[in-house]
């Protein structure tokens, strides 16, 4: 399976997007376990992947030594619906990104990407990764508009942020 490697540099911030009538926060507790990973889950299925159990995925996740709860972004619909979720290791990969269906094309993948550069740069970054599947065109059309660049085409079996 051919992947592409992109790279933001962060020595220019992204404008903050506003996600008004939705809230952009960062994980608050276990309760957010089972929204992230049917949120994630629904991405996966469309891709022809899956993901493990709950429990086991998020056992994975959080045993991970590149992982931080704090590092977990979330877009919150008004009646508490998921409606995106993003993860990126404390090393700056970003790991996950996804958008429900009903939520996309209103700029929430951009205001947690933004939100994820932002928290990077304030801790002394210089860039972000990501990897993508070549044919994920939506995404690759919005992290190149973010100022994202491939940076590398790589064959890989490994997971791949959606």
């Amino acid at each position: 399976m051919t992947i592409y490697r992109y790279r933001r540099e962060l020595a220019q911030l992204l404008a903050e997007t506003p996600v008004y009538p939705y809230v952009l926060r960062t994980f608050r507790s276990r309760a957010d376990v089972p929204l992230v990973h049917a949120l994630l889950q629904e991405a996966y299925a469309a891709r022809g992947a899956s993901l493990d159990s709950c429990d086991a995925w998020w056992h994975q996740l959080c045993t991970d030594p590149e992982f931080d709860a704090r590092l977990v972004f979330l877009v919150e619909t008004p009646v508490g619906a998921l409606a995106a979720a993003g993860i990126v290791w404390n090393t700056g990969v970003v790991t996950e990104l996804v958008v429900a269906p009903g939520y996309r094309r209103q700029g929430l993948g951009k205001a947690v990407l933004a939100q994820m550069c932002g928290t990077f740069a304030q801790q002394g970054a210089q860039v972000v990764e990501l990897k993508v599947e070549p044919d994920n065109e939506a995404a690759i059309a919005l992290y190149e508009a973010l100022g994202m660049r491939r940076v590398e085409t790589i064959a890989s079996a490994s997971a791949v942020a959606i």
